[in-house]
């Protein structure tokens, strides 16, 4: 049942006798000393899948945010430590045998282990991701029935999107009643700063954006404080963060398929903040307008010590805009390369095509550089405009002929499709670019709109959105394995590509809009042709090793049962060596005599068993 919530609004960093008394009732005037953060799972325990854990399926990253938030409040004499729970689930079911995986038990044994042996003052938890929601109420109820006198406070993307609005507020903080105190935004400052307002060294200043509930009552302090480049170049507490195991138990970032098995691998932050303006993208809101980069000695000496303390040997750049300083990247390339720390690394989250020069890309193949992806997302002049896209066709086309010299990079594509009013002749447009551009892969996302971004709200007014009644749990990704179709029950279809989507472009009025129910063949039908059909052009030797890496990859981790990988994995096989591994043949074989969809797909396209002969 939703509670009414009363919001009363401080519009500077300065207190009120109401507003300093409020914040004490909350807190209990509790001394703070212990402080225990804690990331939650990344997926709900309805929506885990075993196979999918032990198929090393979902992703594991460092919780790098509030890795930072405890070496900032180390260094100011405070005790800290990280309950790290989605790794500690991941690791578990890695080893786990048997079919039911106890998911629920296991959070709730680890959380209150931790908490009894640590007895933290205040427990700080972050969510990054929407689709981390349901997640995160789990957690925090199961927290406060073993603590119910434990200050617990709540930050991240995720809470700063949904509070945002007063709307999406009123549904979440119904959501997560357990909490007392909400943070928005960078917290480097301001929460070390806050935990000092509740030890009485501050009196009448709070210098941060939060939310205080007690009862139905919000109070919501607005001052907003952005971190300095000192504060950001401070290293996050790795020593806390499982680092050394994080990539044996899960994957991060897109490349990891290009690495020798048994690499060690995690992120590392060098600047935050994006230039660019895109509608979908909730960066800017978060971070702010520009970029600001961390000192590439600080950068370089968190990868040195990396290396030497947790044995990483790869490198997931966190960043929105990696290359948004030339000069800057230029220096940090060199500096890795004087050091020779033998460290590869790789930009998952993308780069802006404008940034991609020849003098930058080479530098950063030198660096260690063995993966980047340049977001696109349209390939239609009118949508990147509506979007506010900092890319133009040209742009792409330009970036993609740079890209194409250095081959030991595998350069990938990010695509979206589904935007407001787009047509089936834009998305095509899309596809015409993407062919042009001719690069190692394209990644086709539809959108999904985050609280928080311009397009939500264009939506909202359209029509298409209902704040008030918003499913938080309901956004998510359309593909990897927190997507909806990964979450599906078995008996359904095993794979997108195998629905039929033969016809989702044969349509008599190009400037149609295609309906929602109508993405997922759009969808498939641009993986297929983008992606699979095009592996029947390769030659080039480097290329050939870069892609059966990855449609091995798709076999053994992400669409077990897709008939096209195993088929173009032996086309390639043949490309490389003449012949390919018996096993793959035999896995074709049996998947299209079990299964309709894919027998049909197979005669849509005219691909045969027999193409795969060879002497």
């Amino acid at each position: 049942m939703k509670k009414n919530l009363t919001f009363i609004d401080f519009a500077d960093d300065k207190l009120t006798s109401d507003g300093q008394k409020f914040i004490k009732k909350v807190s209990k005037n509790k001394n703070i000393k212990r402080i225990l953060f804690v990331a939650p799972p990344d997926i709900h325990a309805e929506n885990f899948n075993l196979s999918n854990a032990k198929n090393y399926n979902y992703y594991n990253f460092a919780p790098y945010g509030i890795g930072l938030l405890a070496a900032t409040l180390t260094q100011e004499g405070y005790e800290v430590d990280i309950l790290n729970l989605n790794h500690i689930i991941l690791k578990k079911a890695y080893h786990f045998i048997g079919n039911n995986f106890p998911f629920n038990d296991i959070l709730e044994k680890e959380i209150k282990k931790k908490i009894d042996e640590f007895e933290p003052d205040l427990i700080g938890l972050t969510c990054m991701f929407s689709q981390t929601h349901l997640a995160l109420q789990v957690v925090t109820k199961k927290i406060r029935e073993i603590a119910p006198e434990t200050l617990i406070a709540v930050g991240g993307v995720h809470v700063s999107n949904a509070l945002a609005d007063e709307k999406t507020s009123k549904t979440f903080i119904n959501e997560l009643p357990q909490i007392d105190f909400y943070f928005l935004y960078e917290v480097d400052s301001v929460f070390p700063d806050f935990i000092k307002f509740l030890n009485g060294k501050y009196k009448n200043y709070l210098p941060a954006q939060v939310f205080a509930k007690n009862k139905n009552t919000i109070y919501r302090f607005k001052n907003k404080n952005v971190p300095t480049i000192q504060q950001i170049s401070l290293p996050p507490r790795h020593d806390l963060m499982n680092t050394d195991e994080l990539s044996k138990y899960g994957k991060i970032g897109a490349f990891y398929c290009h690495l020798p098995k048994g690499s060690k691998v995690t992120t590392v932050l060098s600047n935050r903040g994006c230039r660019a303006q895109c509608t979908f993208c909730s960066v800017r809101n978060f971070n702010g307008v520009g970029v600001r980069r961390r000192t590439v000695k600080s950068v370089v000496d968190e990868i040195q010590h990396l290396k030497e303390s947790f044995g990483i040997n790869h490198i997931m750049w966190l960043d929105d805009d990696f290359l948004y300083s030339k000069a800057d990247s230029l220096e940090l390339f060199n500096e890795l390369v004087r050091r020779d720390l033998k460290v590869t690394w790789d930009c998952s989250n993308g780069v802006i095509a404008a940034a991609c020069t020849e003098e930058l890309i080479g530098a950063a193949e030198q660096s260690g550089c063995i993966g980047l992806n340049i977001g696109m997302e349209s390939g239609n002049p009118k949508i990147l405009r509506d979007i506010r896209k900092p890319g133009t066709v040209k742009n792409f086309l330009k970036a993609a002929e740079i890209v194409k010299k250095f081959p030991k990079i595998n350069s990938r594509v990010f695509l979206m499709i589904g935007f407001p009013n787009e047509t089936y002749q834009q998305i095509n447009d899309t596809i015409n670019v993407a062919k042009d551009m001719d690069l190692d892969w394209y990644n086709v996302t539809i959108l999904q709109p985050l609280p928080n971004t311009p397009i939500f709200d264009q939506l909202v007014n359209d029509g298409y959105i209902d704040k008030e009644n918003l499913e938080f749990n309901e956004i998510r990704y359309n593909s990897s394995g927190y997507g909806k179709h990964k979450t599906e029950k078995k008996e359904s279809l095993p794979d997108l590509l195998a629905r039929d989507f033969t016809n989702a472009f044969n349509i008599d009025n190009a400037g149609i809009v295609p309906h929602k129910t109508q993405l997922d063949d759009v969808w498939a039908y641009m993986n297929y042709h983008l992606n699979f059909a095009r592996l029947s052009n390769e030659n080039h030797p480097i290329k050939l090793d870069q892609k059966i890496q990855y449609v091995q990859n798709i076999i053994d981790t992400i669409a077990p049962e897709n008939a096209f990988a195993f088929y173009f994995l032996a086309k390639l096989h043949i490309k490389k060596s003449g012949s390919y591994p018996h096993t793959i043949k035999d896995s074709l074989t049996n998947y299209l005599n079990d299964s309709v969809y894919w027998s049909k797909r197979f005669e849509d396209f005219n691909l045969k068993i027999s193409d795969l002969e060879y002497t």
